[in-house]
């Protein structure tokens, strides 16, 4: 008989958004169209506000996306189980909320402060 491995179901839901947003990213021809709408992109991402919380499921490449499943497998089953779904969810909104809004905050600072030319050279580095 097959070991079973038994996974909470919001670690499920976790790694299975994960592994979604990283192939969807990834499967994109042109990475400007899908950017705005699954990672933060400084003055875009105003128009989208649910990249707050997927920007954080989306991995670039495949060491921080292996790192990102293990921590969710093991983690997230330890802390679902010792604290319940809703504690677990309300962690992991918090964990991932909070330090993206403060990032585009800076963002936006940034390129207000700067003007256009930090904007373009942002742009031009992604379409490279």
């Amino acid at each position: 008989m097959a070991p079973r491995i038994n996974v909470p179901p919001v670690t499920r839901g976790l790694l299975v958004g994960l592994v979604v947003f990283t192939i969807l990213n990834q499967a994109m021809i042109n990475p400007v169209s899908v950017a705005p709408f699954l990672t933060i992109v400084p003055i875009k991402s105003v128009w989208y506000p649910w990249t707050m919380l997927t920007a954080a499921f989306v991995e670039e490449n495949i060491i921080s996306f292996t790192i990102g499943c293990v921590t969710i497998f093991f983690g997230g089953r330890y802390l679902e189980r010792a604290w319940g779904s809703a504690e677990y969810i309300k962690f992991v909104l918090f964990v991932t909320m909070i330090p993206n809004i403060v990032s585009f905050v800076m963002y936006c600072l940034l390129v207000v402060g700067t003007g256009e030319k930090l904007a373009q050279m942002y742009v031009s580095s992604i379409t490279s």
